[in-house]
């Protein structure tokens, strides 16, 4: 479902309705013969003082360990996991196992490179508006500028995009060499501009945080991946996909992981990276900051609008609050249309594919954060 889907948006802005809809009844079916079965047990053990109830034995965060065939699965909105512990994705995460878990706990002492972010976007220059976007939209080369112009990427130097030169292996290796947070955001799998037998060969103990948005799609970029993928064997393959690269990551001493499982439109891509890059830089923990990416409001009619050069909200209407109960729109004029309240900017099918391994509760530095009200949860 998830190739059809990316074929469709090689040439629409939307991701199809109807295919979406087919994921998510897999996904209700797989919760049914999985999760369901034996969430009883879990609660009879767990929550012995009942789910209602603020006790503080009753778990507050939970840690997933699937294993490869479960992996692929978005086990974090499963319905059977979100009716224990909440829909806030900020208190689910996952890990390959409790060995690597303790092991990233190792490696967040003193850094051997000075804290530093960089981003890597679009290394193949790639975006191109479609004829029916405004031609004012802002593009990945333009995202990626007010970025750094902004100081929310620290290593402005280091820091590359596919439309001012050709990024290489080599290039992707020094800017790994050189942070300790790295950001990517393109078209396609990341894999294709550094394989996975170069990625492994990197000492990564330094990086805190891995982030790789790369699941955008356009007709240049399904073309260049299809033409990729069939020089690589099928072991490459599995080495580079999304239970792959969070395992090579790990083993080279990456502490956490973000990343896209599935295709999503350009605009909502762009949209939901940049909101995570504000949010991390801003403080927040990986997993707050994924919480407040995806909760991201905007009107209906503007879901899939690119922002406008500069960051200025799409069609000239006034921008969403970004919140869960943001301001409703102001009432119109008389003749005016009536602007639609805001809800989710990502649909679900987008939710589902955002994946956060490793040390995803304390801050990116290495520091527990400690959440509102000044008390640490357990």
């Amino acid at each position: 479902l998830n190739l059809r889907i990316e074929k469709e948006m090689i040439s629409s802005l939307k991701i199809d309705d109807d295919l979406a809809a087919q994921y998510a009844e897999v996904i209700q079916h797989a919760d049914k013969a999985i999760l369901q079965p034996f969430t009883p047990d879990l609660i009879g053990h767990f929550w012995q003082y009942g789910r209602g109830i603020d006790h503080p034995n009753n778990p507050q965060k939970i840690l997933l360990l699937p294993d490869s065939f479960l992996w692929p699965l978005p086990l974090e909105t499963f319905p059977s996991l979100t009716a224990l512990i909440g829909t806030a994705r900020s208190l689910v995460c996952r890990d390959l196992s409790l060995h690597l878990l303790a092991q990233r706990t190792r490696l967040t002492g003193p850094n051997m490179v000075p804290k530093s972010s960089v981003l890597l976007s679009d290394p193949f220059n790639e975006d191109k508006l479609l004829p029916s976007e405004d031609p004012k939209s802002e593009t990945i080369a333009m995202l990626h500028k007010r970025l750094l112009d902004a100081k929310v990427i620290t290593n402005t130097e280091k820091s590359l995009t596919g439309k001012t030169l050709t990024v290489s292996a080599e290039d992707v290796k020094v800017m790994l060499a050189d942070s300790t947070m790295f950001f990517a955001l393109g078209f396609g799998r990341f894999f294709s501009v550094l394989n996975s037998r170069h990625f492994f060969g990197q000492d990564l103990r330094h990086v805190k945080l891995l982030a790789l948005f790369h699941r955008a799609q356009n007709d240049n970029s399904f073309r260049r991946q299809t033409k990729s993928e069939s020089t690589k064997t099928i072991t490459q393959q599995a080495m580079e996909n999304t239970y792959g690269a969070p395992l090579l990551a790990s083993f080279r001493g990456v502490a956490c992981m973000v990343q896209a499982t599935n295709p999503m439109p350009t605009s909502l891509n762009m949209r939901l990276f940049e909101s995570f890059v504000k949010s991390v830089q801003g403080g927040k923990t990986v997993a707050e900051a994924t919480e407040a990416s995806l909760q991201m409001q905007e009107r209906p009619e503007q879901r899939y609008a690119r922002l406008l050069e500069g960051g200025a909200a799409p069609g000239g209407a006034a921008p969403a609050d970004g919140k869960k109960g943001g301001k409703a729109p102001a009432a119109p004029a008389a003749g005016e249309a009536v602007a639609s309240p805001p809800e989710d900017l990502l649909p679900h099918h987008t939710k589902m594919s955002v994946m956060i391994i490793g040390l995803a509760w304390p801050s990116v530095d290495g520091a527990e954060a400690a959440p509102a009200g000044g008390k640490k949860k357990r």
